[in-house]
């Protein structure tokens, strides 16, 4: 049925459900398709109505250590356990074919939204990809009122920056790529290399922006930000570290957020914070500036495994733990 759908039948499908997210969109699986994931496209029905999941198989190791993944699926309600029945099955039966070792999903449902005895809580905990937790800014009330519930220093240093002269504008990919460099750089961290930032622009197209902003006349901080129906998601942001007393960063995120407001957004998804707010969790800065925007605090349910093979789960967990090794390896 995916064939027939094409790539706007699929999105208007998804976003015909209660929790669709941009990882399970048709662009979005176009981006994981040119990063390694092999693509399967299936659609569950659920008492006579189409539920889409994109799914990518990964082999990701030796062959035949394949697993299925659902990023932010299924589309369904937190509390629509007919409906995760139904893609339990599908996801099942797709496995069994794949000769797939597990399926991992990672549903776009909070936490406490989840009912006690919901069949996804027989499925065992595993590693997340995503973040755990995040923070939404509404964009619905009038901007003096947005600006209003910001924290006080957050909202001041907004002010800041627009009297020392910030200036906001739409960016491009180059310079995208050259403040998370040198964030990279900075932070000692591993963000999304350019041609995976190329691919997340190419596919989504209209949907993804670069926004950037300039201080002194020179470009210090960039965002790139992809709308998912009513809602602005902030995918990933670097800063070159100059000319950070002028704020560039507090003011390139109110613009945006205004210019959602504008398109008629009504969320926008500052996309992963810390679970907890330790000072010593590498995030801790990062957390502080966006819970500044006062959002609405989100934690997710988290990720969740169901073996199909005997010792399958023992075999990803050493594929796992031998590709964070060679991360961190990469890292020094």
């Amino acid at each position: 049925m995916e064939g027939s759908l094409g790539a706007a039948g699929w999105d208007r499908l998804l976003a015909s459900w209660p929790a669709p997210s941009l990882l399970q969109s048709h662009a979005w699986g176009e981006v994981q398709a040119l990063a390694g994931w092999r693509l399967s496209r299936v659609v569950v029905e659920v008492s006579g109505r189409p539920l889409p999941l994109s799914v990518q198989v990964g082999p990701l190791g030796p062959p035949r250590a394949l697993r299925l993944y659902l990023p932010r699926g299924p589309a369904c309600a937190p509390d629509d356990a007919a409906a995760f029945l139904a893609v339990e099955r599908e996801l099942v039966r797709l496995g069994r074919r794949e000769w797939a070792l597990a399926i991992e999903v990672e549903p776009n449902w909070e936490d406490g939204a989840v009912p006690a005895g919901h069949p996804i809580r027989a499925w065992a905990p595993c590693p997340s990809r995503q973040p755990l937790a995040t923070t939404v800014v509404d964009l619905r009330p009038e901007p003096d009122a947005i600006l209003a519930s910001f924290h006080s220093k957050t909202r001041y240093n907004v002010r800041l920056a627009e009297r020392r002269g910030v200036m906001v504008r739409e960016g491009e990919l180059e310079e995208l790529d050259r403040c998370l460099r040198a964030t990279e750089g900075r932070q000692q961290v591993r963000l999304p290399p350019r041609d995976h930032l190329s691919s997340v622009l190419g596919q989504l197209g209209e949907l993804a922006r670069v926004w950037v902003a300039e201080a002194q006349g020179e470009v210090v901080a960039a965002a790139l930000l992809a709308r998912c129906g009513p809602e602005l998601v902030y995918l990933y942001g670097g800063a070159t570290g100059a000319h950070r007393e002028d704020m560039p960063n507090h003011l390139l995120h109110w613009r945006a957020m205004m210019e959602g407001r504008e398109e008629g957004c009504t969320d926008y998804d500052l996309w992963g914070v810390p679970e907890d707010d330790r000072p010593d969790h590498p995030w801790h800065g990062l957390a502080q500036f966006k819970l500044g925007f006062s959002g609405r605090q989100v934690r997710y349910l988290g990720a969740r495994r169901r073996q199909l093979v005997p010792g399958g789960v023992r075999v990803l967990k050493a594929l796992d733990r031998s590709r964070l090794l060679g991360r961190s390896r990469r890292l020094r």
